[in-house]
């Protein structure tokens, strides 16, 4: 088993009662813009989960945003995922049931307001876990023009 992770790209994210979640005009791997380059988006929000095995917990999450046209991050978020000590309990406290998924999740929204694109290209998620040198891909929405 490995880790893996995913993002969920949209106009907003809500917080609703009892810790939910709403995500709000979520694109579906690709977003058309309307007008010439560069546009600047008033909002673009990112949901992001990591996925690790139980017996692999994470120290460290850092998750970076790339856009179109650089290599450099627009942005670099760090994640405080719970002790190592905790996840392994919270692992444990499963029981011996051999059905329950033995995962250690975590997640954070990144918001981006506004968000400006140089150009046609990907938007793209990516994590560093424990300060390895490879990043992680967490997913990426295409950035495309209908003029």
């Amino acid at each position: 088993m490995s880790r893996f992770g995913y993002s969920i790209f949209c106009d907003d994210i809500r917080n609703e009662a009892g810790g939910k979640l709403s995500f709000i005009g979520c694109y579906n791997g690709v977003i058309f813009i309307s007008s010439l380059f560069p546009v600047v988006l008033p909002r673009l929000c990112v949901h992001v989960h990591v996925v690790s095995p139980g017996g692999q917990p994470f120290s460290s999450i850092l998750i970076r945003c790339y856009v179109p046209g650089t290599d450099k991050p627009i942005a670099e978020e760090s994640i405080a995922p719970p002790q190592q000590e905790e996840q392994i309990k919270l692992v444990a406290d499963l029981g011996a049931d051999a059905e329950a998924p033995r995962y250690i999740v975590a997640g954070a929204s990144l918001i981006f307001a506004p968000m400006q694109l140089n150009g046609p290209g990907l938007i793209r998620v990516r994590a560093v876990i424990d300060g390895e040198t490879n990043e992680l891909p967490l997913g990426s929405l295409r950035v495309d023009s209908n003029v």
